[in-house]
């Protein structure tokens, strides 16, 4: 595969969710190169990155997203902040996998496809779990009449760490 066949992918946000993306687009997925992170908190982005042997750091959304080796950006921040570094992501012309939830509300998400669209950029939406193996396995017992009608379906999950204070902060996610 040639270096122009390989996603050059910029990250932002370094938290934990943020590790895992970056840890997944350096090491585990070959079609792709990790050649940049950005955090607001620069000493997180700089362990990040040195951890991972990525030389562009920074730590403001714009400076990553107009870096000319980036062709896509993966956005890890607090909901809130979704929109406007999707919508500036697709208007430098970046394809954009922006983690869940996807936005504050319904206009907030028509915004970013909005901007997608005009830019001709990929959006995506990072939701794991349609691919876990017991929700695909409820899934195919669901289709195939195995449990009867769906009449109410309840899950709680959540990830291995202790929720963020920002997270239930209705007003930032």
């Amino acid at each position: 595969m040639s270096n122009k066949d390989i996603l050059r992918v910029g990250l932002i946000g370094c938290g934990r969710a943020g590790s895992i993306h970056a840890g997944n687009f350096a090491q585990r997925v070959p079609q792709a190169a990790l050649v940049a992170v950005c955090d607001p908190v620069e000493d997180a982005a700089k362990k990040l990155a040195d951890d991972l042997h990525v030389n562009n750091v920074y730590t403001s959304h714009l400076d990553l997203i107009n870096d000319k080796n980036v062709d896509a950006v993966v956005i890890v921040v607090p909901t809130d902040l979704h929109m406007q570094m999707a919508i500036d992501a697709a208007n430098a012309g970046k394809h954009i996998l922006c983690e869940k939830p996807m936005a504050m509300n319904i206009a907030e998400c028509e915004k970013m496809i909005e901007a997608a669209d005009n830019n001709n950029v990929k959006l995506q939406l990072g939701f794991m779990r349609r691919f876990d193996s017991s929700f695909v396995s409820a899934k195919a017992m669901v289709d195939a009449g195995e449990i009867g009608d769906i009449v109410y379906i309840r899950s709680n999950t959540r990830g291995p760490s202790k929720p963020r204070p920002w997270m239930y902060d209705i007003t930032a996610s």
